[in-house]
């Protein structure tokens, strides 16, 4: 049933990726250069100008289908083995923009200037830390609900 706690929460890990598709998820500023980095690309801004923009688009399309995965999972309630094999699929997927996410931030985006300062994460990564910590715990519900019918199925 589309009402149970496991679909509203895979419904807050979409929400959590729509908001990393739409917010600057690091940033870094020494004097009159900064960098940032969303979902989409990396800019170098130094006085004024843009000296580097560079696409990021896998972390997109990383975000993009951990939100599609978790929507579609939603409804896919009448078999519950489906689900979680899908939050587990998930789980992967969020765990891969993680890890790309903090790649691109350490090995290319923070060796750009200032290399002693690490720059600051902003909401949208702590954002993609919550979507996997909620697809964990919706995959624990599901495996929960499964349990229960199978338990029940037993006592017949």
């Amino acid at each position: 049933m589309l009402q149970r706690p496991q679909s509203f929460l895979l419904l807050l890990v979409a929400v959590c990726m729509v908001f990393f598709l739409g917010t600057e998820t690091w940033h870094k500023t020494v004097g009159t250069e900064s960098i940032s980095l969303n979902a989409y690309n990396l800019s170098y801004v130094k006085a004024g100008s843009i000296v580097k923009n560079t696409p990021v688009y896998y972390l997109a399309v990383l975000a993009v289908l951990s939100a599609g995965l978790s929507i579609f999972t939603i409804f896919q309630y009448k078999n519950r083995v489906r689900q979680m094999l899908l939050v587990s699929l998930n789980s992967l997927v969020g765990a891969g923009l993680l890890g790309a996410t903090v790649y691109q931030i350490q090995m290319d985006s923070n060796k750009i200037f200032a290399p002693e300062n690490q720059g600051e994460f902003s909401f949208s990564f702590w954002a993609a830390f919550v979507a996997l910590a909620l697809n964990w715990v919706a995959n624990r519900l599901i495996r929960r609900d499964e349990n229960i019918v199978k338990d029940a199925d037993r006592m017949r």
